[in-house]
């Protein structure tokens, strides 16, 4: 079959199929032969080199992509503080004991540490062993058919034909799970970070040749013919076998704490001395606001008195009223000889008519005699 006929025929087997076709092949460990020219129209070639030359250089005047060093960096100093600033507390809190509490606190850490030192071999990252590791437990395959190439295609998970940053770190997860244990007191998963990403940067450095932070196939399989990739001596120093800081640094960044220290001590008792003139103030607040409540108390209750001193609206506009209006009615009027002659107060009462009137009246009707009284006929 020509080549280019086996090659389609490659590419539509499933993966699983893959997998056992690459199995089955035998391994050859020496130099790798020299391939024919493929068959493939150039043309195709050209235009994915061009492809991935403007994607590097959109990469480049990426901003993001450029401060990934940085950002390395960056996160390197603040792991260094942070490793100060524990080595800073635990010196404080041995300072604050007695002499005997002191010897046993030492006792105990020197035990943590030494627990900590005790694991299995870490293999140097990107070493025939490491990744060979990874072949066997992560990928349950037979570490006798280790094939370079086939571990690269697995672990593209992406398939964009590259291993980018996040692809490289998940190979390290078996080696730091040698030394890091969450369930550990005395594993901090700070430095397991910092370990983390000192195995990626160590790939990078020797790996990726043209520094652009991705690992091709072919940066791949050459960093397996160097000699690094099968002599790893004694395997991997950890952090702790680097420390991150030196003992000028660490009392530098003990000033700087005692300076910072101080500022904040300086900042806490003015604002508490602010507070303390707030409180008088509002001190003063509330005792001005229960004098002004006083104060209208008392006016609401000179107001009442008032009110219940006065008479009611009607009485007053009755007293207002000449005499002979109040009470809604008016006074008799004497009679001819001063005598008062009184009406009932009712509505149905009739008017009283004027004096002139009711001495008419008089005269016209004629005075009866007094009834005399009669006698009986024993008086007769």
């Amino acid at each position: 079959m020509p080549r280019s006929g086996s090659r389609a025929a490659f590419l539509l087997l499933s993966p699983l199929l893959l997998l056992r076709a690459v199995l089955t092949v035998p391994l050859e460990r020496g130099t790798p032969k020299e391939e024919s020219p493929a068959t493939e129209s150039p043309d195709t070639g050209l235009y994915y080199h061009r492809y991935l030359q403007e994607v590097i250089n959109v990469l480049e005047t990426d901003g993001h992509f450029r401060d990934l060093a940085q950002y390395d960096a960056a996160h390197h100093e603040e792991f260094k503080r942070y490793e100060m600033l524990k080595e800073h507390e635990r010196r404080r809190y041995l300072e604050s004991l007695g002499e005997e509490q002191r010897k046993e606190a030492e006792r105990k850490l020197e035990e943590q540490q030494r627990r900590h030192r005790e694991h299995p071999k870490v293999n140097v990252p990107g070493s025939q062993a490491q990744l060979k590791e990874v072949w066997e437990e992560l990928d349950g395959l037979d570490p006798n058919r280790f094939n370079p190439k086939t571990f690269f295609i697995l672990h593209d998970i992406n398939s964009d034909g590259v291993l980018d940053e996040q692809e490289l770190e998940a190979l390290f997860t078996k080696e730091l799970e040698k030394v890091y244990d969450p369930k550990n007191e005395e594993d901090d998963m700070r430095e397991m970070e910092e370990e983390r990403l000192r195995m990626r940067e160590h790939v990078m450095k020797n790996v990726d040749t043209n520094q652009d932070r991705l690992v091709t196939l072919e940066e791949f399989l050459a960093s397996t013919q160097r000699k690094e990739y099968g002599d790893t001596g004694e395997g991997w120093e950890t952090v702790e076998m680097h420390p991150a800081y030196t003992e000028e640094e660490l009392r530098r960044f003990e000033e700087e704490l005692a300076a910072r220290e101080a500022e904040l001590n300086a900042k806490a008792q003015r604002l508490s001395r602010e507070t303390e003139a707030l409180g008088r103030s509002q001190d003063r607040l509330e005792a001005q606001k229960r004098e002004l409540q006083q104060v209208v108390m008392q006016m609401e209750q000179r107001k009442q008195q008032q009110q219940q001193q006065q008479p009611p609206p009607q009485q007053q506009q009755q007293q207002q009223q000449p005499p002979q209006q109040q009470q809604g009615h008016i006074d008799p009027a004497p009679g001819p000889e001063g005598q008062l002659k009184f009406h009932p107060e009712t509505d149905d009462a009739p008017v009283p008519a004027p004096a002139g009137d009711v001495a008419a009246l008089e005269k016209k009707v004629p005075e009866q005699p007094a009834e005399q009284p009669q006698l009986g006929s024993q008086h007769l």
